[in-house]
């Protein structure tokens, strides 16, 4: 399989030659490559073998080689320090006579001297056309000709096709991963700015000139004053909640009319969820869940069965009544000791309906129509993959899918209108609340008390300690096997500095010793893996006033281009420091 759908322009770095190492064949234990090619920003790309980080045949994306002469049999290392064997280009199984591609026309040949092809097979026949795409471009460079993409037409539907996308930022950990920041950097650039999932449980932080704003139930893109806000029908709403969020931004200066619009389809919290949600937890005991007890879990558990109430239903009275009566005495038939002052909560929906409803739209017509228009949409994912109902360490997770999958089904778009996907990853691994942590380190002292205290690890929406531990590859990997992100958006990575060692998780090893290679279902046998780690030298460096990938310290620079190794997903952005502009963009053109 692909190792990933996007191919990482490492730009910035150089091939350097140095003395070959030639080997009648692979050193013991050294991963292979097989089908290679050297690509003109001095990576390589190829099938991949013996390695304990990939599947034998994954099409894999290096960094910049620097030593060792790229050819046939041959050892290679790369930026990030990782070693490789160049086998044979003959080792590849040739293509059957079914399968073989008729030859192109050959370009001069000067042209081809530096070029290496890979066999084509039915399983890499995608990775084969982005080699010759990029060999056809090499080729027009060094002949003085134009790109073949780059006609007046061509720039002109790529141009259009760029703005009239839905790009959705997602967490690709155990949430609390810095997403809001980078929403809120590309909001500017955006139209449209969306809720899709979850509820007041979810947090984000953001810091301007100083100021923290911090967004539970908005999208944090709403800073952008020229961008509208939508809280999609996937989501679950607490209305007092919103409407003091609200308050608080008007307050600071953050205008919201005309700009906030809520989904007529979009299910209700009340505080009778939230008082259940806090007794169901409590009962736990030592086996609690975690949960924020923001009522999130029983409003989806009403919705599912079909006696929720929704925002929409306020448009008329008598019908949100009668909902909303049998919601509550259902409630207090279930749950015993409950007391609900209907008359009370009645009286307050009333009072506060006519101000929901001026914001109360179907977002599902407005969404789509703000596509068809040629505006851009931007969605701002809520929790995190390994918090997902279906995906995550079930049952230690939320109620809802903060997966791809809740743009679609919480916004009611098609798939074909996404964009870019980008997974936002701190530089090592925090989780709020009960449930396995393969990487975790103890807060208290050493190593995890340095990640916990410089990255002022606490909840946005619970106050809560997190934990800390090392980054995670087999999680990651296992997030960008679901949500497919076409980039990675690393974050805090300066709370690594200082620290002389620094362990990159790279596999999991079960009790019987063999290695894992997926994430396991089973909690218990998550909770017994041996995690197996590279270990990457530190950096002592204040990295906070870098704005480009080359004034990094060189180790933080190999930790980056390490993870984009293992990963097979370019890094664009890299956060560096805790306020607002505290990010290295690398650009959409090391994106793409």
């Amino acid at each position: 399989m692909l190792a990933s759908a996007a191919t990482a322009a490492f730009t910035g770095s150089s091939y350097m030659n140095a003395t070959s190492t030639d080997c009648e064949e692979a050193p013991k234990g050294l991963p292979t490559f097989k089908g290679w090619r050297h690509r003109s920003d001095g990576s390589i790309v190829g099938r991949i073998y013996n390695s304990s980080s990939y599947v034998d045949g994954d099409v894999v994306w290096t960094s910049p080689i620097t030593q060792g002469t790229v050819k046939e049999n041959c050892e290679v290392s790369t930026e990030s320090g990782s070693r490789y064997y160049l086998s044979s280009l003959a080792s590849e199984e040739p293509p059957t006579e079914d399968t073989k591609a008729p030859e192109p026309p050959k370009p001069p040949a000067a042209t081809l001297k530096n070029i290496n092809t890979m066999k084509v097979t039915p399983d890499n026949l995608a990775a084969v056309l982005k080699g010759i795409t990029g060999a056809v471009s090499e080729i027009e460079s060094s002949l003085g000709l134009a790109s073949s993409g780059s006609s007046k037409s061509s720039s002109s539907s790529a141009s259009s096709k760029s703005n009239q996308s839905i790009d959705v930022v997602l967490g690709a950990q155990w949430g609390d991963e810095g997403k809001g920041k980078l929403v809120d950097m590309l909001s500017q650039e955006y139209d449209v700015c969306a809720r899709v999932a979850g509820g007041s449980n979810a947090g984000h932080t953001i810091v301007v000139d100083g100021v923290k704003y911090k967004f539970h139930l908005l999208p944090s893109g709403i800073l952008n004053p020229d961008a509208i806000g939508i809280v999609g029908n996937g989501v679950v709403i607490h209305l007092p909640s919103f409407l003091k969020e609200i308050e608080g931004l008007a307050k600071e200066g953050v205008a919201h009319e005309g700009r906030v619009f809520i989904s007529d389809r979009a299910h209700l919290v009340f505080d009778f969820h939230q008082t259940v949600d806090g007794s169901l937890e409590d009962r736990l005991g030592r086996n609690k869940i975690g949960t924020t007890k923001k009522g999130i879990g029983p409003a989806y558990a009403s919705k599912i069965s079909r006696n929720g109430v929704r925002v929409g239903d306020l448009a008329d009275w008598e019908y949100f009544e009668q909902r909303f009566r049998a919601l509550a005495e259902h409630h207090m038939r279930s749950y015993e000791g409950l007391k609900i002052d209907i008359e009370a909560e009645l009286a307050y929906y009333k009072k506060i309906a006519p101000k929901i409803l001026a914001m109360t739209c179907d977002t599902i017509e407005l969404t789509n129509k703000k596509y068809n228009e040629g505006q851009r949409i931007l969605v701002e994912g809520a929790n995190a993959a390994m918090l997902d109902i279906d995906f995550g360490t079930y049952p230690y997770v939320t109620s809802s899918n903060p997966s791809v999958g809740s743009v679609l089904t919480g916004l009611g778009v098609s798939p074909k209108k996404l964009g870019g996907i980008y997974g936002t990853v701190k530089a090592y691994c925090t989780r709020v609340g009960e449930g396995p942590f393969p990487t975790e380190l103890n807060v208290l002292v050493g190593e995890g008390s340095h990640l916990a205290t410089v990255g002022h690890e606490f909840g946005t929406t619970t106050g809560r300690p997190r934990r800390c531990g090392w980054l995670d590859m087999p999680q990651l990997k296992y997030s960008i096997t679901i949500n497919g992100y076409t980039s990675i958006n690393l974050t805090k990575l300066d709370v690594l500095s200082g620290l002389k060692e620094i362990p990159l998780g790279v596999a999991y090893k079960a009790k019987d010793g063999t290695i894992l290679e997926t994430m396991p279902a089973s909690l218990k046998q998550l909770e017994g893996v041996d995690v197996q780690y590279e270990t990457m030298p530190g950096w002592d460096e204040d990295i906070s006033k870098c704005r480009t990938f080359d004034e990094l310290p060189l180790n933080c620079k190999r930790y980056v281009q390490r993870i984009e190794e293992l990963a097979g997903v370019p890094i664009r952005w890299i956060g560096v420091g805790p306020n607002r502009l505290d990010v290295i963009d690398r650009g959409e053109a090391f994106e793409n």
